[in-house]
């Protein structure tokens, strides 16, 4: 585990919404929940000012979750509710580097990022972008690949793309750290992805045929669809967001 004076805010809220959860990857936690576990971790960065080991700061945490660069904005939490959270996939990854955990809870955590990246290799949409790069040419369907549509909040945007930035992020973390390359279950995945990846990429097929050692470079492509997407629809992107 890395050394408390050397986390930052960020990454002890993180850890503390790990312990949360105790092992159930799905838990739904409060931010006042949250609140008394950071503060127990560490009353001096998370203390009222002057009484910080009687009273927890409630402003040093919130700021901290929904603020501008708050960990919801990240793609590190999941705000399901009113002042409710999850850790996404990517944020478990994340939070296991960061603090001891047995090998069971880190199968669980990879399964859980490696399902994440299976949605990205499955969808329509970056199946036919392997196939023709000039495609998608409208914006609903790069829209229907991320999640998002007109009239969502630019919090809801910003979100969604940062989680799947994340998750991205941390599976090229866990392909660098295993030889260059995560195992995925190859079951409903697209025929079409399967066969680029495979005769067109660098990963390869497991002799079952029933998983994907999919490679650092295949996951890099992924990364560079959303990007090109982010690219070729930024004044769409951009009114979503409020910045026009």
């Amino acid at each position: 585990m890395a050394q408390t004076n050397t986390l930052t805010l960020n990454e002890k809220i993180l850890i503390a919404a790990f312990v949360l959860q105790g092992g159930d990857l799905h838990k739904k936690f409060t931010a006042e929940d949250l609140l008394i576990e950071v503060w127990k971790q560490d009353t001096g960065a998370f203390g009222l000012r002057n009484y910080e080991s009687r009273y927890p700061d409630s402003n040093k945490l919130f700021t901290k979750l929904d603020g501008k660069d708050g960990l919801v904005r990240k793609g590190i939490l999941k705000k399901v509710a009113d002042r409710t959270y999850t850790i996404t996939p990517a944020g478990m990854s994340l939070a296991t580097s960061l603090t001891p955990v047995d090998e069971q809870t880190k199968l669980k955590v990879n399964r859980e990022l490696y399902e994440a990246i299976k949605k990205i290799l499955n969808h329509k949409i970056f199946a036919e972008w392997l196939k023709d790069p000039k495609k998608p040419d409208k914006f609903r369907d790069a829209g229907w690949f991320w999640g998002i549509a007109p009239g969502n909040p630019p919090t809801v945007v910003e979100e969604r793309l940062a989680n799947l930035e994340q998750s991205l992020q941390e599976a090229k973390k866990k392909a660098s750290a295993s030889g260059g390359k995560i195992v995925i279950d190859i079951k409903g995945i697209d025929k079409n992805v399967k066969e680029i990846l495979i005769l067109k990429g660098n990963s390869q097929m497991d002799e079952h045929k029933s998983k994907i050692f999919l490679d650092l470079k295949d996951i890099d492509r992924c990364m560079e669809f959303h990007e090109t997407l982010k690219k070729r629809f930024q004044k769409e992107l951009n009114i979503m967001l409020g910045k026009n």
